[in-house]
């Protein structure tokens, strides 16, 4: 039957109705699902659900109405597909702030530094190669040019015979004149110097393996006359052997050239006596170095008036002592057999006279 107060605005269900002047429940207010009975089942008392109370005054919800208005109600509001999109600044910079792309711009931009600088340095290290290497050619170069500059002097020839040009004064030299183009050993080397630099001999060392007279084949006797300026001057009685001079010299070979350079040497003084001999090595300082002539035999002429070299022979008469000639021979032959020796042209004069006679 119709309600007589007529204030409510609903019917007997609880309804609000359609048109009626009462107020609509809010959609907080709503009732959850029905409970087994037929009436609500309260939410669970929890802080993340208070309990729900509705207004004084609000109507409740009749036990069959449906629940979608209290789900809608209590469900989160989605995010509108309608709205103002966000800027293209904005969504830009957040992509970037994306620790992700934040780790591949950063991966790539060390890639390509790496690159630049191997490329760089690549460069750099090579074009330091190139200029090393030729720095190291140069040197090179450089090296080979002032090998070449170098001298380079060796012996040619080596010549050992008996000539004038030597100075002297007799003996005494009291009152008397100075005495020019005697005759002595004269020691004759050629050198040749086969490079671009010229060589400069700066000293000549006389080595003395051994000297002594020949065996005289006739009594002389009688005072030393004569003193003789060889280069290397020795004693009338010498040291023991082996035994030195030095002297020095300045000599120069010019470059690609061949030269002479004579040097004599002999007893110190010369007299009344059987012809001298001796068996030397010459030791020339040149360019930092040194270089050996050795060895060479030599005689001289000696002061006995029937024993002594002429020109290509010698002269042997009034031989008082036949076996004399055998002990010259002797000697003779165990110099020319010393090894490499170079013999002087007088040594090898007086073998061929000694064969010559019988010896």
């Amino acid at each position: 039957m119709p309600n007589s107060s007529g204030t409510t605005g609903g019917n007997a269900s609880g309804s609000p109705a359609a048109n009626g002047a009462g107020d609509q429940l809010p959609p907080a207010a709503a009732p959850g699902p029905q409970g087994a009975s037929g009436g609500p089942t309260p939410a669970p008392q929890s802080p993340a659900n208070p309990p729900t109370t509705p207004p004084p005054g609000a109507a409740p919800t009749p036990a069959g109405s449906s629940t979608t208005s209290s789900a809608s109600a209590a469900a989160p509001a989605e995010p509108s597909t309608t709205g103002t999109p966000s800027a293209p600044d904005s969504d830009l910079e957040s992509r970037w702030r994306h620790k992700p792309n934040l780790i591949g711009l950063l991966t790539l931009v060390a890639t390509v530094v790496g690159i630049v600088l191997a490329i760089y340095y690549g460069n750099d290290s090579s074009e330091s190669g190139q200029s090393q290497a030729k720095s190291g050619d140069v040197q090179a170069s450089t090296g080979v040019s002032e090998a070449a500059r170098q001298p380079n002097l060796k012996v040619a020839r080596i010549a050992a015979y008996i000539k004038e040009g030597i100075d002297g004064k007799e003996q005494p030299d009291a009152g008397q004149e100075a005495l020019t183009d005697l005759r002595g050993p004269h020691l004759d080397i050629t050198f040749e110097n086969r490079a671009p630099g010229p060589s400069l001999i700066t000293k000549a060392t006389l080595r003395v393996r051994e000297a002594g007279v020949l065996p005289g084949c006739h009594q002389i006797g009688g005072e030393l006359a004569i003193s003789v300026n060889y280069d290397f001057p020795l004693p009338d009685k010498l040291p023991k052997t082996p035994y030195e001079q030095s002297k020095d010299i300045s000599f120069t070979v010019e470059d690609n050239k061949l030269d002479r350079l004579t040097l004599t040497m002999g007893p110190e003084n010369h007299g009344w006596e059987n012809p001298w001999y001796g068996v030397v090595d010459i030791v020339f300082e040149h360019d930092g170095t040194k270089t050996t002539v050795s060895p060479v035999a030599v005689v001289d002429t000696g002061g006995d008036a029937e024993f002594y070299p002429d020109g290509d022979t010698w002269v042997i008469k009034n031989i008082s002592i036949p076996t004399c000639l055998d002990e010259n021979a002797a000697l003779v032959d165990r110099l020319m057999s010393i090894p490499d020796v170079t013999v002087s042209k007088e040594l090898k004069t007086l073998r061929d006279k000694l064969t010559s006679m019988g010896h």
